[in-house]
């Protein structure tokens, strides 16, 4: 039986994996090549063009009592960001120049939806 992380008292270590693994499955659908990684990064995904990027995968399971999902960049100089909301099964994508240096990312539910993913994943990795 599958559990439900996003209502389940787990810790922070599987959250994120739980994150990490969906936003590799989801890269890899797309076509791109995708490692996982235990070290600097959380990810090493493979443009067309043969580059390879460094993923940080940032995932929350719950929204805040203001209705917005939190994501804590912490100290990584990643290339790519992607923000999980597992809640939803969703998933942004960021370039680490578009965090405008924050610690904290806020974003609401309603900025997840599979238009803004795929939008994303083709703008940052397909083209």
């Amino acid at each position: 039986m599958q559990q439900d992380l996003t209502t389940q008292p787990y810790d922070h270590i599987s959250i994120g994996r739980a994150g990490e693994f969906m936003a590799a499955y989801k890269l890899q659908m797309n076509g791109l090549e995708v490692a996982h990684i235990n070290g600097t990064c959380d990810l090493h995904a493979t443009l067309p063009s043969k580059r390879v990027l460094r993923v940080e995968v940032k995932t929350s399971a719950t929204i805040s009592q203001y209705g917005s999902y939190r994501f804590h960049r912490g100290g990584s100089d990643a290339d790519i960001f992607v923000l999980c909301a597992l809640k939803q099964g969703l998933l942004r994508v960021m370039r680490s120049d578009e965090m405008g240096g924050k610690i904290t990312i806020t974003l609401r539910p309603a900025d997840f939806t599979q238009q803004a993913e795929d939008e994303d994943i083709a703008d940052l990795f397909l083209h």
